[in-house]
């Protein structure tokens, strides 16, 4: 990009965070050290990936680099980002890179057996096998993640309407639908599409021998997901990147939790089935973000998340919006610090001060509230802090010292 010469661009904060795609951008690269190697810390339970096809070309293993190394190892390298992955540790410098070493962490193991790959480090995706962006493509067609498999889809091949909805949703593809079919019950209950009741449709049990088919298929593999076609419908893309973007607040996503459910509980599972209602198996399903927090959690569905390899369905952090989420918070952290670092130290210290205050008395102001049991309205908030600013200018006019 050229900067026009003689002039200074500048980009304020609240620019950068008036733009949701830019934000989400960022939280995916926050949630991962740009620094340091993540090998050390084992199988990460989310991380950024990247694949390097100079070093890893078709033809060959499989393999993902973790931030730091894509920056730093494989600079100048033809990469694919691959956005997130689970469970993942980074492979840079093993055995599949030959004689190319990792530049921050050269001890390795020569492969990591529990990582799982797909055709996606290949930089195909979809049940077309096609690239990422495709030159033959003439729409550029945003592409719509899976949640279980994490390969990317076009929209057009998924079976099913892309549900058009302001909510966060979550998408699980047909074919990880039929590797994990316990989930065909939650979905006549809980997915975003209709249905239709059928008493002499076939129900799945858990357990049932003939559909116990694992969800890894990819553990150092190539295959390719396949479902069925016919869907159309657009969604927005992330910052150019295959993404479905949906509005929620953050405290809308944080105030939904899992719900415990005790070991003498009856099995969920068991009752919705009993119910009666089904759902027709074609095509991918979209789930609101609380949906998790319906599985049953008893000891016999365990092991079957277990036998399905979907255990981690239990796991509230397991979301990409758990990992984002942790990511804006460490790049607020590193605002703040960069901030601070421009500032003198008396300048330093009236920030912290005013932090610290604004903080204890807004937890006062709301434990009052709390004691009380009344509702914080929007115009109680507005003169807390009208209260707050008129309390600054006072010290303000009066001076505040400190010692250096």
């Amino acid at each position: 990009m050229a900067v026009n010469e003689g002039k200074e661009a500048a980009l304020s904060l609240g620019d950068v965070t008036e733009d949701e795609e830019l934000r989400e951008a960022l939280a995916v690269l926050a949630g991962s050290d740009p620094n340091q190697c993540s090998y050390q810390q084992g199988y990460v339970k989310r991380q950024a990936v990247f694949a390097c096809s100079t070093c890893t070309s078709e033809g060959m293993e499989p393999a993902g680099v973790c931030l730091a190394c894509a920056d730093h190892c494989h600079d100048g390298h033809d990469i694919f980002e691959l956005y997130t992955k689970r469970n993942f540790r980074c492979d840079c410098g093993n055995r599949k890179f030959g004689s190319f070493k990792c530049k921050l962490s050269p001890e390795k193991d020569g492969q990591n057996s529990k990582n799982l790959y797909n055709h996606n480090y290949f930089g195909r995706y979809c049940s077309c096998d096609r690239p990422y962006p495709d030159d033959d493509d003439q729409v550029g067609e945003e592409m719509i993640q899976c949640i279980l498999c994490e390969d990317w889809y076009h929209s057009k091949h998924l079976g099913c309407a892309v549900v058009d909805s302001e909510e966060l949703l979550e998408m699980v593809c047909e074919s990880c639908m039929n590797r994990a079919p316990l989930l065909w019950t939650y979905a006549a209950y809980f997915a975003t599409s209709p249905v239709t009741s059928k008493e002499d449709e076939d129900v799945t049990v858990v357990g049932d021998e003939e559909e116990k088919e694992t969800l890894h298929p990819y553990r150092n593999g190539h295959d390719v997901p396949s479902t069925s076609q016919g869907c159309q419908k657009e969604q927005p893309t992330l910052n150019g990147t295959r993404a479905i973007s949906h509005k929620r607040t953050h405290e809308e996503m944080e105030s939904t939790s899992s719900a415990c459910q005790s070991e003498n509980s009856p099995c969920k599972l068991k009752e919705l089935k009993a119910k009666g209602l089904v759902r027709p198996r074609v095509g991918a399903v979209f789930w609101p973000y609380c949906w998790r927090s319906k599985l049953c959690t008893c000891t016999s569905c365990k092991r079957a998340y277990v036998e399905a390899g979907v255990q981690f369905l239990l796991d509230e952090s397991d979301t990409v919006l758990a990992y984002e989420n942790r990511g804006k918070a460490l790049l607020r952290e590193d605002l703040l610090m960069s901030c601070l670092n421009s500032l003198d130290r008396v300048q330093q210290l009236e920030i912290i001060y005013q932090y610290n205050d604004m903080k204890a008395e807004l937890h006062a102001f709301l434990r009052e509230f709390a004691d009380q049991g009344k509702e914080v309205t929007p115009e109680a908030i507005r003169t807390f802090f009208e209260e707050l600013q008129a309390r600054k200018r006072r010290r303000s006019s009066t001076g505040q010292y400190y010692c250096s």
